[in-house]
């Protein structure tokens, strides 16, 4: 075998500049966040990738068409005149979703290049804990155990309504663990060596990029999260880095509008006097998370305790359990206007469990026959707690996102399965027979529960009945 040679290589010093960087807390425990779900990695408990893919999605939020665009035009029309190509249409000539697509794809990167910018995360302190019980109320203790929470709080009907995932199952696979964590971790976004110089040759490119990243980092950090279930709260972040106070809570929000989707519509916060445990605006994290959820559980299962020594609960005033049942009766497909499933604008998909009686359990999904891909679409509301100067706030962000394109009537047609039957098409006035006036419904009025129409409009109003006031609307002028 011949000897390796002695070489020395050089040494290359790459000196980064900083776009932005963060030292990054969680307030509420992250759900996995690793390669596997559920699972926390332990060298690397929050990765850069996963980072990255939460800014790019807040970036969407935020970016606009602008000086960028002329930068990534010439660059566009020299690979053309490599590739000896003609026609190339400029960002100016293609659609709004498109040019997204590609704004997106020069600063992040995608499979064919490598983006404007890198984020780099550097993990500190870590703690992690597997919740995963048998008793719904010994996973919210663990919950509590690792938020250090003091007290027995396994009684929160609120936090149990959001940690089902988190219970074991008679179904779970051997060493099923249901791990969550807590800590910081130091983010820096740093321009591309690449892209560096080139950045600067368009003057204005190299301001927008700045701007539209950092404000995705500060709509991450106060509106989004890490790991699964983080529309539900998990995972909740705060900076010192990245301070939001009342008095620009607004103007920071206001300052960016977005003429694509996603998009930002409103956003609420608690007031404090509304609060009835704590008549003050400061709380601990448990309880603003607590009363986020309480609001979402009131409304998508207002049942009341029975009176008597059994804990039963009057029968709910939503449509979908009686249809299904009407179902599996009548085995087969009733008719489009019995079909009524009002809370699925609530996000898909929706499972309906039915215990004590013969009816099976069923599944209300997107219809996949129109696009494969499709298998669910998240809850146009982000309910999480957020700190605002030195208090914990109760917030409800409205989050509109673009539907596929074979939506009907403002929503998407669906797919019910029930039980072992053939799964049933359902139409998307089945879920929004009228939409109605969302923004008039942050002003408030009278909850009509199963009689609306328009569920997400309906749970606005409860938002305002419980005391959210609006920080922010994106129709205002």
């Amino acid at each position: 075998m011949s000897k390796v040679p002695d070489v020395q290589l050089p040494t290359i010093v790459e000196h980064c500049e900083i776009l932005a960087s963060a030292r990054v807390t969680t307030l509420t425990p992250v759900i996995g966040a690793g390669v596997h779900s559920q699972r926390v990695d332990r060298s690397h408990p929050v990765r850069g990738e996963t980072v990255r893919g939460h800014l790019r999605f807040w970036w969407r939020t935020v970016s606009q068409p602008g000086p960028l665009e002329q930068w990534i035009d010439k660059l566009r029309e020299e690979e053309a005149r490599k590739r000896s190509l003609s026609n190339l249409p400029s960002m100016e000539e293609l659609d709004p979703t498109e040019r997204l697509r590609i704004r997106e794809a020069w600063i992040w990167g995608s499979t064919s290049r490598a983006g404007l910018v890198v984020v780099r995360v550097q993990n500190k302190e870590w703690k992690n804990c597997n919740v995963r019980h048998k008793k719904l109320k010994d996973v919210v203790q663990g919950l509590a155990s690792i938020m250090d929470v003091q007290g027995n709080q396994s009684g929160s009907l609120s936090i149990a309504y959001a940690a089902f995932p988190l219970q074991e199952q008679n179904s779970d696979p051997p060493g099923a663990v249901s791990e969550v964590g807590m800590g910081s971790f130091l983010v820096t976004i740093v321009w591309n060596s690449w892209a560096r110089e080139l950045i600067k040759s368009v003057e204005g490119a190299r301001f927008q990029v700045e701007q539209e990243i950092r404000e995705a980092l500060w709509r991450w950090i106060h509106f989004g999260g890490l790991g699964m279930r983080w529309r539900r709260g998990f995972g909740a972040l705060t900076s010192d880095d990245v301070p939001g106070r009342l008095d620009d809570f607004r103007e920071h929000i206001r300052s960016h509008p977005s003429a694509c989707l996603p998009c930002v519509r409103a956003v609420l916060v608690q007031s404090p006097n509304q609060r009835p445990r704590r008549n003050m605006a400061r709380s601990t994290v448990w309880d603003a998370w607590e009363d986020c959820l309480q609001t979402l559980r009131q409304y998508r299962q207002p049942r009341q305790p029975k009176n008597g020594p059994t804990r039963s609960f009057t029968k709910t005033p939503w449509p979908e359990a009686s249809v299904i049942r009407a179902i599996h009766r009548g085995r087969g497909n009733p008719k489009n206007g019995a079909l009524r499933f009002p809370r699925a604008v609530l996000g898909l998909p929706v499972i309906f469990q039915f215990k004590g009686e013969s009816t099976p359990n069923a599944e209300l999904r997107p219809d996949k026959s129109a696009n494969p891909l499709l298998g669910r679409l998240p809850s146009p509301f982000i309910l999480r707690p957020v700190r605002i100067g030195d208090a914990v706030y109760p917030m409800c962000v409205w989050l509109e996102s673009p539907l596929p394109s074979h939506q009907e009537h403002g929503f998407v047609r669906m797919s019910l399965k029930v039980g072992s039957m053939a799964p049933i098409t359902v139409p998307a006035t089945a879920a929004l027979s009228a939409m109605e006036d969302r923004f008039k419904a942050l002003e408030g009025g009278e909850v009509r529960f199963e009689k609306t129409g328009d569920a997400l409009e309906d749970f606005l109003r409860h938002l305002r009945k419980q005391g959210f006031e609006v920080l922010y609307r994106s129709d205002a002028t």
